[in-house]
């Protein structure tokens, strides 16, 4: 979270804390009207809100009264139908800031074509003017997404805003929204009139204390969403509004609705955070908010919204130039048009006698887990499925395909659920495959990476220059161990005894032959296409190191994970790394930061006359390199590379083989992406995205021109790269820029990212012809391997084993001096012909594998004995063990603390090695 919406959530709790009796008065209140003990309107104190309540009914004072406390669980229908009409008001804000850094927000249309949001979220006419508003961002009533119209702000025809803060010296500060003018014609053509205006009024009583709310919203930039469950209007304070709610992070400049009325009473603005004693943020959990937390683990115990009757009273006094004045005059016509027209309501309306009760049974362990799913190959089933899934899934919440654009045959089968539910994952996705419907339920669980931290001495000394905790190094140890380390390794020796350190510090490049881009043939076309190129890099996201300023594209990047800018958050603390994603990216567009870093040394692959040929887009798909997440997310990242028609994709870090990322690689693959993934660290197998047929995968080498001990290693692997004790940016205790020695495929892999995003700027013009957009990744991968330099030492009788670390060393020179031939374009294979169906694992050897690589692996990893875990295997999957393996399960591992080494190796080798 940043430091604005912090600071806003700060001020949002004071508000909160000054009015605590009442909100607690008016929760027992509300309790008490739920167990038919009292009525709502007994609740509002305040009589003259109460009588402007009852006057919004437009009836007889009972008949009002009747409808305003209605039934708990009735709703009229003409409210709904008002609600889902002004929805349509609703739209998805994108927001650039000077600095590129892309947000999400939401916002409304309050005249024909003016709309609504916070100054938090269009805080200046500079941001506004690069911004857009998105219509219709909405899944319909099959899952699919409708067609959205963008919209251009103007905010040179109409801005007007109030601060988020409170500034003495600022009358009309304080009240956080901003108006500004939109574009009559969107972007593809439709006129902004096609949507409806949300009627305003300065008029009270929309609605009174303890009445229930409805939020219309884009959370986190995502799909349009409505939320009318437990929400209730709590309290006034001044200008604001509070209302309950769990949480509703990243809602900024929401529509909030009068459920009773159909009337919009608020902007929402801020999510109100629970405190200890001590005046420190809570999780849900009880423990205290660490830096780094995503908004769903914070305990939000209520929200705050700015009143439409405060912010259209400030309207009114705030001056604007003389070119706005009319849209000012305009508004503030139809606010008054608005306000002096009353509501008139014909239908005469009694509370039923009895209350209704339904008949529900919930856990209140409840959880929300997730699912991927591929329904059956017989069109019957995949059409019930769409229909009936809702009474097929007990606690179904979601129900969406994951390639909801797609006319893919291949691409229709797939889908992803959310379900409530207290019962075990596994267990559940065996129910679900007893379905006719379903073919195959996989949870999407949590995934370990190949990658470990470094306080243990199974790796080369220099592993331990990644604290387990904070991520700190310590360049002396680091430079001290590097130099007796490889005092006589080929690419060194010359230069470390005569202390040349800016020679050895770039062994990498003279590894590659990289050391002078100048020197390849047609460089000045290459130079001249270079910036076409889109390279996504798949990783923790970007920060300020001053090794990496001006090497990245924040125009174009993405967050996967809370739907903000890509920014690294540098969390810190078990299973968090953090700078991973700045370390892989200044292998390619590293600079020479002119001594802000003291030892500097090794420049980016892809820089030439002290400027790097190529911009990296960081996509943030993980909060730390050692646990990524839910794969939905990386399925999303590379979706929108996919639509995004990014030429290189590259990826430090993996972990074991799932569907729906098989299927997702394929996809990128026949697009003509060329995604390029590291091999693995100290797993006896290729893991995945590399193992995938249609990836680049990268083994790592060492400045003796030998494969790093630890690389991951087999028949997928196409290529090996500089990876061990490589010279790359890092932080000291001090959180001052250094460089550092460090290793792992993870640093391998951009040198050939690199060599594949010149290759295709080498190229530009020959591979426009090409028909088939899979044969730019096999002409690259055929020119990559074509190109690999092998270590040849006859007396030492070394040899290359290209079946298990490719054909050879990475050698950019050559690869660009490749040349494109139409009989090289005819040749190239498919990589997926004959794989067209990737092998049918068993679900209870799918949970083996998730358990083995998430929990056994941990339990070898020396520092993480103290982690807690809490899974058992499904006796499915112990009976999947027992036949794989032809033993006992308890021969095989009887528990998190019990297993057979060199059997888990084999399983995990048999399960990657398939999806080959």
């Amino acid at each position: 979270m940043d430091d604005k919406l912090r600071e806003l959530a700060e001020e949002s709790y004071s508000n909160y804390a000054s009015v605590l009796n009442d909100i607690d008065r008016i929760k027992t209140d509300i309790t008490h009207v739920r167990q038919g003990k009292v009525e709502l309107s007994e609740i509002q104190t305040d009589t003259e809100r109460l009588s402007n309540r009852i006057s919004r009914e437009g009836t007889a004072e009972l008949q009002a009264l009747e409808r305003i406390n209605g039934e708990a669980n009735f709703q009229d229908i003409r409210i709904i139908q008002r609600i889902v009409e002004l929805s349509r008001a609703v739209g998805r804000i994108t927001t650039n800031s000077r600095l590129g850094n892309t947000g999400y927000g939401t916002g409304f249309l309050i005249a024909p074509n003016l709309i609504l949001t916070n100054n938090h979220v269009l805080g200046t006419a500079d941001t506004a003017r690069n911004s857009t508003i998105q219509f219709n961002y909405e899944l319909d009533q099959f899952g699919n997404p409708n067609k959205s119209e963008s919209f251009n702000l103007l905010p040179d025809e109409f801005f007007m805003t109030s601060h988020y803060k409170k500034d003495a010296g600022d009358p009309y500060s304080g009240l956080d929204f901003t108006i500004v003018a939109v574009e009559k014609m969107s972007n593809e053509g439709t006129p902004i009139s096609n949507f409806p205006v949300a009627r305003l009024d300065k008029k009270l009583g929309k609605i009174i204390d303890g009445e229930n709310c409805a939020i219309v919203q884009h959370p986190k930039g995502d799909y349009k969403k409505i939320v009318m469950k437990d929400i209730r209007m709590l309290v006034l304070k001044g200008d604001f509004l509070i209302y309950e709610s769990d949480t509703l992070p990243g809602s900024s400049g929401s529509m909030v609705l009068g459920l009773g009325t159909g009337e919009v009473v608020a902007l929402h603005h801020s999510a109100v955070p629970r405190k200890n004693r001590h005046g420190q943020w809570l999780r849900k959990d009880g423990s205290v908010v660490q830096p780094g937390d995503p908004d769903n683990m914070i305990d939000w115990m209520g929200n705050e919204g700015i009143r439409i009757s405060s912010i259209l009273n400030m309207i009114a006094k705030i001056p604007v130039s003389k070119t706005m004045e009319k849209y000012k005059s305009s508004l503030v016509g139809i606010v008054d048009a608005n306000t002096n027209s009353t509501p008139v309501h014909t239908e005469n309306r009694t509370a039923p006698s009895k209350p209704y009760v339904m008949n529900r049974s919930e856990s209140t362990n409840n959880k929300t887990l997730f699912f991927e799913v591929q329904l059956s190959q017989v069109k019957n089933m995949r059409d019930d499925w769409k229909v009936n899934a809702e009474n097929l899934v007990p606690g179904l919440v979601l129900n969406e395909p994951l390639y909801p654009m797609s006319t893919e045959k291949a691409h229709r089968d797939f889908y992803y659920i959310h379900i409530e539910s207290d019962k075990n994952p596994w267990e559940i996705a065996a129910e679900l495959e007893g379905l006719p419907q379903i073919e195959t339920c996989t949870p999407d669980l949590e995934m370990l990476t190949d990658i470990k931290p470094g306080h243990y001495g199974r790796w080369s000394g220099n592993e331990s220059l990644e604290s387990l905790d904070d991520g700190t190094a310590d360049w002396s140890k680091s430079e001290s161990d590097f130099k007796i380390r490889w005092a006589n390794a080929s690419l060194v020796k010359e230069f470390i005894p005569k202390g040349q350190s800016g020679e050895y510090r770039k062994w990498n490049l003279n590894a590659t032959n990289a050391n002078n881009l100048k020197d390849v043939e047609e460089y000045d076309r290459l130079k001249a296409n270079a910036d076409k190129i889109r390279l996504v890099q798949l990783d923790t996201g970007y920060t300020d190191h001053s090794k990496v300023l001006g090497g990245y594209n924040l125009l174009q990047d993405e967050d996967f994970i809370d739907g903000e800018d890509a920014r690294d958050e540098m969390s810190v603390g078990i299973l968090k790394q953090p700078g991973h994603g700045t370390r892989t990216a200044s292998i390619i567009m590293g600079n020479t930061p002119n001594g802000k870093i003291d030892n500097d040394g090794n420049q980016g692959v892809a820089v030439a006359e002290k400027e790097s040929l190529l911009k990296v887009i960081p996509y943030r798909i993980s909060k730390s390199v050692i646990l990524i997440g839910r794969g939905r997310n990386l399925f999303n990242a590379v979706s929108q590379a996919i639509n995004a028609e990014a030429d290189v994709v590259f990826m430090c870090m993996g972990s074991y083989p799932r569907p729906m990322i098989y299927s997702i690689a394929k996809t990128a693959y026949e697009r003509g992406i060329i995604w390029v993934c590291a091999a693995g660290n100290m797993v006896e197998s290729v893991i995945a995205p590399a193992v995938y047929p249609g990836t680049i995968a990268v083994a790592a080498s060492n400045p003796n021109n030998d494969p790093w001990k630890y690389t991951s290693y087999g028949a997928a692997v196409d290529i090996s790269a500089p990876g061990e004790d490589v010279y790359v940016p890092f932080k000291n205790k001090k959180h001052e820029d250094i460089m550092v020695f460090g290793s792992g495929t993870s640093y391998a892999t951009p040198h050939v990212a690199s060599a594949a995003a010149l290759w295709k700027a080498q190229n530009y013009e020959a591979l426009k012809s090409i028909k088939e957009p899979w044969r730019i990744v096999e002409l690259f991968r055929k020119h990559l391997k074509d190109s690999a330099c092998i270590k040849h030492v006859p007396e030492q009788k070394i040899k290359w084993y290209k079946k298990r670390f490719g054909a050879g060393i990475l050698n950019i020179k050559k690869l660009l001096n490749q040349k494109v031939t139409q009989s090289d374009i005819d040749s190239l294979v498919n990589a997926y012909a004959g794989k067209e169906n990737i092998k049918e694992w068993d679900l209870g050897v799918r949970e083996t594998v998730h358990f083995l690589w998430n929990t056994a692996r941990r339990k070898l990893t020396p520092g993480f004995e103290s982690t807690q875990v809490g899974e058992a295997l499904t006796e499915r999957a112990r009976i999947s063990v027992a036949a794989m393996t032809g033993r006992p399960v308890n021969k095989v591992f009887e528990s998190y603390g019990q297993f057979d080494n060199d059997q888990t190796d084999k399983l995990l080798k048999v399960y990657f090695e398939s999806f080959n």
